[in-house]
């Protein structure tokens, strides 16, 4: 068996080393600008992984992971300093391929259980969670998607909440298609989800005493209960920042670049 997403995930990668191309043409490359062709690389080599992978959950876990590595890309280029020819293409080039490639990401990987009883009944029903696609799903135009999110109306007092951010929690930052942490926000693992909607006003610590509290609200929900979900996803909740103050964004940044923020966008 081979991974339904592999023709995708090469189609990707040969994308990613035109970017990458682009990038490592001058010989003087500056520092921020290797940071970046760097993460790119290892996008290169998570897609490698899933051409070769032999089953759906390898295949989706290593596209998750060049995901995980375009994010942090796409963040450390809303910083880079210097100029640099390449830096315009490798933007592009990451959300156009993010968008061909999150949508594998959301493709339900299980299998469908073996039939059991008797074998001879005709069209037996598959629960829809469990198809496998034979082809990848149409790509997100990452232009709209990346379009900033309009906070709702707070219709009361915000709830209280705290993210605990470290180098290996299940919470950690997110962001979209634009690359920009302020569009994004932070995803706290949990089972005590609030609605969708909510208005909120999160406290985020971070390793090394460093803190800071920001309003949001809730952007997106990962139910504990729902079977349907995609699997190995922790629940919890995506709470997007409103108005993210600067000396929190450098944080952020900061932080980002030692760990790779998830990638969500709807």
């Amino acid at each position: 068996m081979t991974y339904s997403g592999a023709d995708q995930a090469r189609a990707s990668r040969e994308e990613l080393g035109k970017a990458l191309e682009a990038l490592q043409q001058d010989p003087n490359i500056p520092d921020d600008v290797m940071a970046v062709a760097q993460n790119i690389a290892q996008a290169v080599g998570a897609l490698f992984e899933a051409e070769k992978a032999s089953s759906e959950p390898d295949g989706k876990a290593s596209v998750k992971a060049a995901l995980g590595n375009l994010s942090q890309t796409l963040a450390l280029l809303q910083d880079v300093k210097s100029t640099h020819g390449g830096v315009d293409v490798a933007t592009q080039t990451i959300a156009q391929t993010m968008s061909k490639l999150y949508p594998l990401t959301t493709v339900p990987s299980r299998m469908a259980p073996a039939p059991t009883g008797d074998t001879t009944i005709k069209d037996p029903v598959v629960p829809k969670a469990a198809k496998v696609p034979s082809e990848a799903p149409a790509p997100i135009d990452p232009a709209r998607a990346s379009m900033p999110k309009i906070a709702p109306k707070p219709t009361g007092a915000r709830e209280k909440i705290e993210a605990n951010i470290g180098a290996t929690t299940e919470s950690n930052f997110y962001v979209g298609f634009s690359g920009e942490i302020s569009q994004g926000g932070v995803f706290l693992a949990t089972y005590e989800v609030l609605p969708k909607d909510s208005s909120v006003n999160v406290l985020v610590t971070l390793p090394g005493n460093f803190e800071f509290r920001c309003d949001g609200w809730v952007r997106f929900v990962r139910d504990p209960f729902d079977l349907s979900a995609d699997d190995g996803a922790d629940p919890g909740m995506g709470i997007q920042f409103e108005n993210l103050p600067a000396d929190a964004r450098e944080l952020v940044l900061r932080f980002i670049r030692k760990r790779p923020p998830m990638f969500y966008d709807d």
